[in-house]
């Protein structure tokens, strides 16, 4: 007899919205199509679901492991007497938003185990309104086309790399570091007086490091994540503003230049990785908002 279990928890104040959807019970959520497929790889999937008598919605990223050769890997690592993958990064991000950090809402998280290893797992997140990631958004407002030296683009540029240089900072001082932090990771959300607020999401890999020496390697390679793609996009003097506003310093001194340098080589070791899975991605891109400017 096989013997396969489910668990899942729903924040209280989501439980009867979550009801409502159909979405109440591990089977319903590992099954659902949703209203559209966002992103898919070999062993996850991220649907959209609008809930029932509301403007917006939860996005549901699942892990599906259906061979016992990824199950015991995954037990051997630890997922047989600790939390699944998604159970693990609803922690961490609920921890991240009671610091003050900008995360995504995390609101429900299950797991299905068959003999104790994780067959199958989700996490439910509570969509940001008119956001989008990073990634898309540059890809579709900026670049270097003819209008990218206007002065609304480079203003635009640089309020969104200071506030995102100041929210990764403020993270980082925390004691927090998210370990996945390419643009794909991070939504953008415009506001109505011409700022933005970003919103750090997949932080499953993610923890708190209190000793600032312990994480100093994770640090770099947050921002080296994020540098991966900056070439492409942001100025030479543009990544150098970012810096000095993460550093909060208007002097790059040498001691900052070797960390700096230290951050370009792990950008260069992770950008073709990454360069070819968000061409893989793009083709799930959904632009839900209007353009409220060229960068």
């Amino acid at each position: 007899m096989i013997v396969e279990t489910d668990r899942m928890h729903v924040d209280s104040p989501y439980r009867q919205a979550i009801a409502e959807a159909g979405l109440a019970s591990v089977e319903a959520v590992l099954t659902t199509l949703g209203d559209r497929l966002v992103a898919w790889s070999r062993t996850s999937d991220t649907i959209f679901a609008s809930l029932p008598r509301s403007n917006t919605g939860v996005y549901i990223k699942r892990y599906h492991y259906p061979r016992w050769r990824q199950r015991v890997r995954l037990a051997l690592r630890g997922t047989v007497l600790r939390s699944s993958r998604a159970r693990a990064e609803f922690r961490i991000l609920r921890n991240m938003r009671r610091h003050g950090i900008q995360a995504v809402r995390p609101i429900a998280w299950g797991e299905r185990r068959r003999y104790g290893t994780v067959r199958s797992c989700f996490l439910m997140t509570e969509a940001v309104p008119e956001s989008m990631a990073l990634s898309s958004f540059i890809h579709t407002f900026g670049g270097r086309h003819s209008s990218y030296r206007t002065p609304a683009a480079m203003r635009a540029r640089r309020v969104i790399l200071t506030t995102l240089a100041e929210q990764i900072r403020f993270m980082h001082n925390a004691g927090f570091v998210h370990r996945d932090l390419f643009w794909r990771n991070v939504l953008i959300r415009p506001l109505p007086n011409q700022e933005f607020e970003f919103y750090f999401l997949d932080a499953s890999v993610g923890r708190r490091i209190r000793v600032r020496q312990w994480r100093k390697e994770s640090i770099v390679r947050d921002l080296a994540a994020i540098a991966v793609l900056a070439p492409e996009f942001c100025s030479r003097a543009d990544q150098l503003r970012f810096i000095r506003v993460y550093l909060d310093t208007e002097r790059i001194d040498d001691e900052a230049r070797r960390w700096m340098e230290l951050v370009q080589q792990r950008a260069r070791g992770l950008r073709s990785a990454e360069q070819q899975r968000m061409f893989r991605e793009r083709v799930f891109d959904r632009i839900r908002a209007e353009p409220v400017g060229i960068l």
